[in-house]
């Protein structure tokens, strides 16, 4: 039998919580980075706003960086781990970024947080998969193929409007809160055939999805919101970090940051 955990039971983990929140790097520290000098001075900057003391400092190639980034990830995951109750949580957790794999497992969320932030990402790769299939002039079998099931957008909208207009998908998202990233993506993309715009508006919705575990003052909201924040963190650590070892223009890094969770 499953074991049965209340709120009160995660006091000593969203306590922990709290307390790691307070490395976490707002976006214009990002922003700063994609402007610096070289990469040496962008990973200075982060690892001065953020807990990552000199070993950020001393990555100076690519191959560097990532070992980074992965042992930053082990160690982020392993105290998630730690402090989740409830392993089920713990499994969605490292799955939140397959969609597709835990569209499947929906049923077994009684958590509303939890069950309405995978429809949110679910209904996030629906979109992508629909703008990217349209712009390229797929047919529609093949966005049928890819479709993901469980979010709260539903296939048929998406079949019966086709062969309408990219722009005038939009007023079909009014009532959601998809109709901003929906007009700044397919703007992007038509000027500079790029996804940028898009992937950084999904990320944002995203965040402000996950920032509403701050109102939650015990529970495992906190630690998925965290665990969640923190893998933004270090993504776009590599975007700056890699980006100015590879002399990527800053206008571009800093199209792409996104929201953070401060």
């Amino acid at each position: 039998m499953t074991a049965k955990f209340s709120p009160l039971d995660y006091a000593f983990a969203v306590g922990r919580i709290k307390a790691l929140e307070n490395y976490l790097i707002p976006a214009r520290i990002f922003r700063e980075a994609a402007e610096a000098p070289d990469f040496k001075r962008a990973a200075e900057l982060i690892s001065e706003a953020g807990k990552t003391t000199d070993r950020l400092r001393e990555a100076r190639t690519p191959a560097e960086l990532e070992a980074f980034l992965e042992a930053e990830r082990s160690v982020l995951d392993d105290t998630l781990g730690e402090l989740f109750l409830d392993k089920k949580l713990y499994d969605f957790y490292w799955l939140a970024d397959e969609v597709a794999r835990v569209a499947g497992s929906l049923s077994l969320l009684a958590e509303p947080f939890f069950l309405d932030f995978f429809r949110l990402k679910i209904d996030l790769a629906n979109l992508k998969i629909y703008l990217r299939c349209r712009y390229a002039g797929r047919p529609v079998s093949q966005f049928e193929e890819k479709f993901v099931s469980g979010g709260q957008l539903e296939k048929k909208m998406f079949l019966d409007n086709y062969s309408s207009n990219l722009e005038d998908f939009a007023q079909l998202l009014k009532a959601t809160s998809y109709e901003r990233l929906w007009r700044e993506g397919l703007n992007f993309l038509q000027a500079q055939d790029s996804f940028i715009a898009f992937e950084r508006e999904a990320e944002n919705l995203v965040m402000e999805y996950l920032q509403s575990a701050k109102k939650v003052t015990f529970g495992p909201e906190p630690l998925f919101a965290y665990g969640l924040a923190r893998r933004q963190e270090l993504k776009l650590t590599r975007l700056v970090i890699l980006g100015q070892m590879l002399n990527i223009p800053a206008f571009l890094l800093k199209e792409r940051i996104s929201q953070t969770y401060v």
